[in-house]
């Protein structure tokens, strides 16, 4: 997905808001060293407000995720800039944040962050850490953490030893 069809489905969500997209000063990118979150919504601080400054989406799932799983995410991102420009105050996922979701048609509401792929999940994750004994995935990586680098001192929740796939 590009910036133009994500700028389509943002100016959306404004709309069902009630502002004009255009007006808001809010700068939408890609992000590709967005790895660990899907989006983000970020603010300035000017004494006790906060007014949303940039929305990010990570290039990665842009790449690798559903449409539906995309749209889900910009609507999200898109809901937590709308609270801040209606309240003035950051919300995270609490009962204001929600009824902005709903508002504008979501409900990715922070309940949940699975996204469905179009790619298998060892395209996604440089290294997966299966067990040994029962042959399940317990981990994906991106980086080369301690379980990746001495995979020898955890364990599997059934007992077995863990082993360490590198994708690419």
């Amino acid at each position: 997905m590009t910036i133009k069809d994500i700028m389509v489905h943002v100016n959306e969500a404004f709309a069902k808001a009630g502002y004009d997209f255009s007006t808001c000063g809010i700068e939408v990118s890609i992000n590709k060293r967005l790895t660990r979150t899907l989006g983000r919504c970020k603010s300035i601080r000017h004494g006790d407000i906060y007014t949303p400054q940039s929305i990010e989406f990570s290039a990665e799932m842009l790449a690798t995720a559903t449409d539906k799983s995309i749209i889900d995410v910009i609507y999200h991102e898109c809901a937590h800039a709308l609270v801040g420009l209606e309240t003035g105050e950051k919300h995270g996922h609490d009962a204001v944040f929600k009824a902005m979701c709903r508002r504008i048609g979501t409900d990715n509401d922070g309940t949940t962050t699975e996204v469905e792929r179009t790619v298998a999940e060892t395209e996604v994750y440089k290294y997966c850490v299966y067990c040994n004994k029962c042959g399940k995935m317990v981990g994906r990586y991106h980086r080369a953490g301690n379980v990746v680098k001495t995979p020898q001192f955890y364990s599997c929740k059934c007992g077995g030893s863990l082993k360490v796939i590198q994708n690419y």
